[in-house]
């Protein structure tokens, strides 16, 4: 039983963080229990009320007023000492957070947003859709009509739900701004040390940057799927089947042998990493959950493809951070960095399109190299255009909420990719719904990926050895001791720039 109250009553500073450290440590397994619990439910179908119970738990104690007061004036009193001022400030800030994220309003909107998103079907063309094979119809399916019906039947239940997502929107941001901030979007970025004003100016000059070389692109798949236009509803597509690489090598079955051969090129053994790895019908590429440094669950799709692979060394990414980062403190564990996480994912993702790791584990002729490095090029600029779409999107949502959704979401696609016509209505998207002000973080952690890339004159970090000891010195043990920045700057000796990523997108 948590009992973070009994510290209220202890004078000694020593027997203070002895209590402290009791008390964070049974947070923590409560953490734990609510991952394996989500991890039965997207892998099993299980679902418990438990997770109800633990988030009620967390609710009360996260939004204890007595608790963050005294908390609140613990890091005070330890200023002088790092580590403890550290701890305290993560936890403190995860209270914010969460806090305001389980405020009972919130979660009623948005329970009730996420059941009418889950719950929405359609038919087309005879077949029943609903919002998940909607997303995978348009990121796979080669039908281009189809997918455009599709697209149209996905904006009408972003307008059914405009409404209540704006309710939620605003509820967000009142919130917000009785903490002391301009708005929810504001909020979510000061706790990631993000300032979105620099970010938008780093992307403008990111978007000026690569112009010509997505102009060159985009007449490309013009010519390759004979368009004239590129819609909404064709980005995902074009981006990932410009080429399509049919080879029986990759094959679902191999993944704990090829992800095992990327373990093994880092000085370390597959075997002795506490992961499991699992082939199952996802409608995206995969995940992973970290639950402890000594449990971890990496899930792939059940398909046999080049991109199924890639989703799969990514999230090994995910899996090696969360083996090696120091449990020793266990919030700055559990309480990590979006940033920082996927920096490494990103890191581990270059290495699909390394030639000495595709020759040893596929059968690959050497046009279907060129075509990955093509690939490789057209995704990442791609990517992180799409992402600075949809955290631009988001921005001006929570910046304007009385605007319509549909006006912001045609702006920002036209400003983005330079194309008139109706973007994704925003109030369809769940993401919004569950994950929001995350897109950025993504972009944050490829220009992190790049900056590694030229401080070690690396393509990927593949046989890397000693590259991945440094890394994992200076930025995956150190976890959330230190900020993002801190350890980037740490690690390639100056602050995050996006300075080589726009270099290397902007290349012909």
């Amino acid at each position: 039983m948590l009992n973070f109250n009994r510290l209220n009553y202890i004078k000694s500073t020593a027997e203070w963080k002895q209590a402290y450290d009791e008390e964070i440590h049974k947070l923590d397994e409560l953490y734990q229990e609510e991952e394996r619990l989500y991890y039965k439910m997207y892998a099993e179908g299980i679902e418990s009320e438990r997770i109800a119970e633990i988030q009620r738990i967390k609710h009360e104690l996260m939004t204890d007023e007595a608790l963050i007061q005294m908390l609140s004036t613990w890091k005070d009193l330890l200023l002088e000492d790092p580590i403890w001022h550290r701890r305290l400030h993560v936890f403190l800030s995860r209270m914010r957070q969460e806090g305001l994220e389980s405020h009972p309003e919130l979660t009623k909107i948005q329970q009730r947003l996420q059941a009418n998103l889950m719950d929405s079907m359609f038919m087309v063309d005879g077949k029943e859709y609903n919002l998940g094979t909607v997303h995978s119809n348009i990121l796979e399916n080669p039908d281009r009509a189809l997918r455009r019906k599709l697209f149209l039947e996905a904006q009408k239940i972003g307008e059914e739900n405009e409404d209540l997502f704006r309710s939620l929107v605003k509820k967000r941001n009142q919130l917000a701004r009785d903490l002391g901030y301009r708005h929810y979007y504001h909020f979510r970025c000061s706790l990631k040390e993000v300032d979105m004003y620099t970010y938008i100016e780093d992307m403008n000059a990111l978007l000026e940057r690569t112009k010509s070389v997505s102009i060159q692109w985009e007449k490309r798949i013009k010519e390759k799927f004979g368009w004239e236009t590129l819609h909404y509803y064709d980005q995902y597509f074009s981006t990932f089947h410009f080429h399509q690489i049919q080879n029986d090598s990759f094959h679902s079955d191999r993944m704990k042998e090829v992800l095992g051969d990327v373990v093994s090129s880092l000085g370390k053994s597959i075997d002795e990493l506490p992961v499991s790895i699992e082939s199952l019908d996802i409608p995206y590429g995969g995940f992973c959950l970290n639950i402890s440094p000594n449990e971890l669950k990496l899930v792939v799709s059940k398909r046999d493809s080049y991109s199924v692979f890639l989703s799969g060394i990514h999230e090994l990414g995910h899996a090696i951070d969360g083996h090696f980062a120091s449990y020793r403190y266990p919030e700055l564990y559990r309480f990590y960095s979006s940033i920082a996480a996927e920096g490494m994912a990103e890191l581990f993702q270059t290495i699909i399109t390394d030639q000495a790791f595709l020759m040893k584990n596929f059968d690959l002729r050497d046009d279907e190299i060129t075509q990955m490095n093509e690939i490789n090029q057209l995704m990442d600029l791609k990517m992180v255009k799409i992402n600075h779409y949809f955290s631009l999107v988001e921005y001006e949502l929570y910046q304007h909420p009385d605007r319509s959704f549909q006006e912001i979401a045609n702006d920002c696609y036209m400003f983005v990719f330079g194309y008139e016509g109706k973007a994704g209505h925003p109030a369809n998207m769940m993401f919004y719904v569950e994950n929001p002000a995350f897109f950025q973080d993504y972009n944050i952690a490829l220009a992190i990926r790049d900056m590694i890339r030229h401080k070690f004159g690396i393509k990927s970090l593949y046989g890397k050895k000693d590259v991945f000891h440094e890394i994992l010195t200076k930025f995956i043990e150190p976890n959330q001791l230190y900020s993002w920045k801190q350890r980037v700057e740490a690690l390639c000796g100056e602050p995050h720039s996006f300075a080589y990523l726009a270099e290397r997108l902007s290349k012909t």
